[in-house]
């Protein structure tokens, strides 16, 4: 029977059923179930593959996905019998947690009843190594999975050696989750939801819906990822409250605390219950930030924390009483085998279950026809129980045979869960012996569990497994001795880098950590460099740069060659994509990196990385340095380009100088450089210019608009920056469409439609503060509230056009601002303000002189007039200033501007005549 339904099936699938649920755990080949069902039979491949089939549609079972029956390819079959995204529940943590936990599940329970009703839980289970945290969890886990009406998603922290990867325990818990029962449901969620996520597991989609996401996702920031998360979570939880368990918390990386804070303080409905555990004193002794984020959810009554308390002696009998059944005359021994345990184990958890589990083996307790027994009295059991708990580890470990404590060792290097195949690859066994070692431990419930099993990139399929607590790990791991443990490290990172191949961005900085324990610096260097940029795409700016960081150490430990150079160079230009999302465009750190970055390249002379070098030099350079500099670098970029004569690079290149030229106030010379631009990006696959960030169709086509506009071309330059937009509508990324938005938007402002302005402006405001981009924010705000100035609203034109203004002027950006100063001087000159205009374009025409940013140049000396003469200056001046304006206007082909100062100059002159001529 399934619940009430009736399951029929043939006597030999039936067989074949129970010969592999009596296995649980272990591979079962081929050969093995022909021999017990078909005994002394010739039967085909045919009838067992028939016989599976029939026993996975009678258990609604699916191949790619199994609950139940695991297909191991060429191999043979393995019962699991519960999905893999759930911890395994051993029979030792549900009696442990069936007494003296009561209450502590009854909360978790509560929490649950809660969130089915649509109130969004977090529940913070604290308490020292040993104490029960996994064990209570996994119990309410296993119970409320019972009902089948929620789905379960289970991640792990990992101990990390420096540098953590970003999200790691919650991609742990996704990816198990989208492999389990209700996956497609939960990847469905994550694909119209969080993209960004999705696009973190590769393992979940397949290789052209992949790239149709990296094109979706480029440029990805923190706020994004934080927010699309949880909107994935929330819509998912819909169906069926989800419980999602991040465990040893106290490793967590800064991202994934930043994200279990925007997540509690939503207050949009969710069924869902979030736990999580951590060691209290690990986190004190670091200032972890998850204490902090802890206080603030308890202060606001968003979270509540479960600290586990030490088991109390009635608690200790029971769990006693529990498991050994004692006959009555065997009471009294137990009551004081209880006292003694209590005593010598203060009520640990994991303590009491390994000190009677070693009473068990030494033959204190034993089993006497049919029943328990104690065999000792009261101080030959306190003589003999160890005094602490690593001892008694130690004397769990020493009871191995010597090959099963050869392998755990070598598992303890891999990690907390471990693959059988990558313990093989170091322990030298072939690895189906490693795999049945590791049930058979397994079976006994001892120091692991199983945990499902695995599959890597290249095909290999083997069971995983999990330490039952981090103490068995961190024992087994100091038995090693130095040089073992290099080559042990270097062994499975080996085995680990062959199987991913092309994948190793996958698991990069765990490839990092193997190497750089195993002594193989440039492959550490390597796999920093390459976890640093996924941390990067991952919009985790502080791992990235601690990654990227760490590989920095690592070079200068390196003899000095040209290949030290080459990955000095290449590290650092990577290191400064964090270092902006950081700092600023304008900060010290950037500068330095970048410059160093240029220095390397140039001195090694390969024009790739000196065109990556002075690219990021440039951008660096664009938002803060004079336009000189700027265009200088532009210029360089172009010669390396055209070096090179790579269609992506000359793309970027004609956007670089293009947009440079354009600041100069080259109208006519950016023009062609940014048409040229277009024609080049759209001659490339959007996939080309994913590793850039920025898609240069999108841009030149914007900047064409612009100048345009300024040129006085107006029906062309509503046409570029409409198709502008729709360019990057389609490519569905949030950067390139703000970018579009705001620089489209400002065509419109030169261009006096003040209508069409408000509208993009009102868009690039919405987009901006749903995905954090605080620089394109400030720009919809200055745009937004010129046109609102114009449409009548005065008063919150000019409030946001200044608040535009500062908050560009906060993010370290410069360039622009001579025209941002303009327009609200223009505002305030139309309200007869003159003290505000005169300041404001005493900043316009201070910034142009320092920035060397021209293009508005002719439109600072028109607005200069109107002050002169609102002010009552010599009619000579104001006719000299509107000359120079309409000078510089046609020197620069900048047919607007030119129109204006023109229109200006003519109803002076005939204002001037009416009056007499000159005063």
């Amino acid at each position: 029977m399934a619940g009430t339904r009736p399951i029929r099936l043939t006597p030999k699938s039936l067989a074949v059923l129970c010969f592999l649920a009596e296995r649980p755990g272990r591979l079962v080949t081929k050969d093995e179930l022909f021999a017990a069902v078909w005994p002394q039979t010739a039967v085909s491949d045919a009838a067992l593959v028939t016989c599976i089939q029939e026993i996975r549609k009678a258990l609604r079972d699916a191949a790619r996905r199994p609950r139940y029956i695991e297909t191991l390819h060429r191999r043979g079959y393995r019962f699991i019998g519960t999905p893999a995204a759930s911890p395994a529940v051993t029979p030792e943590a549900d009696v442990a947690i069936l007494v003296g936990r009561e209450g502590e599940l009854a909360q978790l329970h509560d929490a649950l009843a809660r969130a089915r009703a649509g109130q969004r839980q977090i529940v913070v289970v604290t308490g020292e190594p040993g104490i029960g945290k996994t064990s209570l969890v996994r119990a309410f886990v296993a119970q409320a999975a019972a009902r089948g009406d929620v789905h379960v998603a289970w991640g792990q922290s990992a101990e990390h050696y420096g540098a953590s990867e970003p999200y790691l325990p919650v991609l742990d818990a996704l990816v198990r989750a989208g492999r389990g029962p209700s996956g497609d449901r939960l990847v469905r969620a994550l694909d119209q939801h969080a993209p960004t996520w999705l696009v973190q597991m590769p393992a979940l989609v397949g290789p052209a819906r992949l790239r149709e996401l990296r094109r979706r996702t480029a440029g990805v920031t923190r706020d994004r990822m934080l927010r699309e998360l949880t909107d994935a979570l929330e819509a998912a939880s819909e169906h069926a409250p989800i419980v999602l368990w991040l465990e040893d918390l106290h490793w967590a990386d800064v991202s994934t605390i930043d994200w279990l804070g925007s997540f509690a303080r939503r207050p949009e409905r969710a069924r869902l219950v979030l736990i999580v555990t951590y060691r209290p004193a690990e986190v004190l002794g670091r200032a972890h930030p998850l204490r902090s984020l802890q206080d603030d959810l308890l202060r606001h009554g968003q979270c509540r924390e479960i600290a586990l308390p030490p088991l109390s002696r009635s608690a200790v009998t029971r769990y006693l009483s529990m498991r050994f059944a004692p006959s009555v005359e065997a009471m009294e021994h137990l009551s004081r085998l209880a006292d003694e345990v209590h005593q010598r184990t203060e009520g640990s958890p994991l303590f009491m279950v390994s000190v009677v589990d070693d009473l068990v083996a030494r033959g204190v307790l034993t089993h006497v026809d049919g029943r328990w027994a104690v065999r000792a009295t009261g101080a030959a059991i306190e003589l003999g129980i160890p005094k602490d708990l690593q001892r008694l580890i130690e004397r769990q470990l020493d009871r191995l045979d010597r090959s099963e404590q050869r392998l755990l060792e070598v598992a303890s290097v891999v990690g907390a869960e471990f693959s059988a195949a990558a313990v093989a690859a170091g322990a030298g066994f072939p690895e189906g012996d490693v795999e049945t070692l590791c049930h058979e431990i397994a079976r006994r419930q001892q120091i692991i569990y199983a945990a499902g099993a695995e599959e890597w990139p290249d095909g290999t399929v083997a069971g995983r497994f999990g330490f039952q607590h981090a103490l068995y790990r961190e024992a087994l791991y100091a038995r090693l001795p130095a040089g073992r443990r290099v080559d042990l490290h270097r062994r499975v990172g080996d085995r680990l880098a062959h199987a991913y191949g092309d994948r190793a961005d996958e698991i990069a900085g765990e490839l990092a950590m193997h190497f750089e324990r195993g002594r193989d610096v440039e492959r550490a260097i390597r796999y920093l460099h390459t976890a640093g940029t996924v941390a990067g795409h991952r919009g985790a700016a502080h791992e990235a740069e601690a990654y990227l960081a760490r590989a920095l150490g690592l070079i200068a430990s390196l003899p000095p060659s040209l290949s030290s150079a080459e990955v000095e160079a290449d590290v650092r230009l990577a290191l400064c994509t964090p270092l902006i999302a950081l700092h600023g465009y304008g900060s010290s750190a950037v500068e330095a990196c970048a410059s160093r970055a240029k220095a390397l390249c140039d001195d090694l002379g390969d024009p790739r990385r000196r065109f990556a070098a002075n690219r990021v030099v440039w951008n660096a350079s664009l938002m803060r340095q004079p336009v000189p500099q700027t265009l200088e670098h532009a210029r360089e970029l172009m010669s390396l380009a055209r070096t090179i004569n790579d269609p992506p690079r000359l793309a970027l290149a004609h956007r670089a100088l293009g947009t440079s030229l354009k600041l100069a106030g080259e109208l006519p010379q950016a023009a062609d450089l940014l048409a040229r631009g277009v024609l080049l990006a759209d001659g490339v696959p959007d996939d080309d210019f994913v590793p850039y960030g920025e898609h240069p169709g999108t841009i030149c086509r914007t900047f064409a608009g612009w100048t345009k506009a300024l040129m006085g071309c107006v029906d062309e330059a509503a046409r570029l920056a409409e198709d502008a937009i729709d360019h990057a509508r389609q490519r569905r990324n949030p950067h390139n469409l703000a970018f579009a938005l705001v620089s489209s938007g400002l065509a419109y402002v030169f261009l006096r439609a003040a209508p069409r302005a408000h509208e993009i402006g009102i868009e690039a405001i919405a987009l901006a503060r749903e995905y954090r981009l605080p620089q394109w924010l400030s720009l919809g705000q200055e745009i937004s509230g010129w046109a609102m100035f114009l449409l009548g609203d005065r008063a919150e034109g000019i409030r946001l056009q200044e608040e535009g203004l500062r908050d560009l002027l906060a993010t370290g950006a410069r360039t622009h601002t001579s025209r941002m100063f303009a327009n609200l001087a223009e505002s305030y000159l139309s309200m007869g303000q003159t003290d505000a205009a005169r300041r404001h374009l005493s900043a316009a025409h201070a910034h142009r002189q320092h920035h060397g940013e021209h293009y508005y140049a002719a439109e600072l000396l028109r607005l200069q007039a109107r002050l002169l003469a609102l002010e009552g200056a010599a009619p000579d001046e104001v006719e000299q200033c509107l000359g120079d304006a309409l000078e510089v206007a046609r020197a620069q082909q900048a047919g607007l501007l030119e129109r204006r100062a023109a229109t200006d100059l003519a109803q002076f002159r005939s204002e001037r005549g009416r009056h007499g001529g000159e005063s």
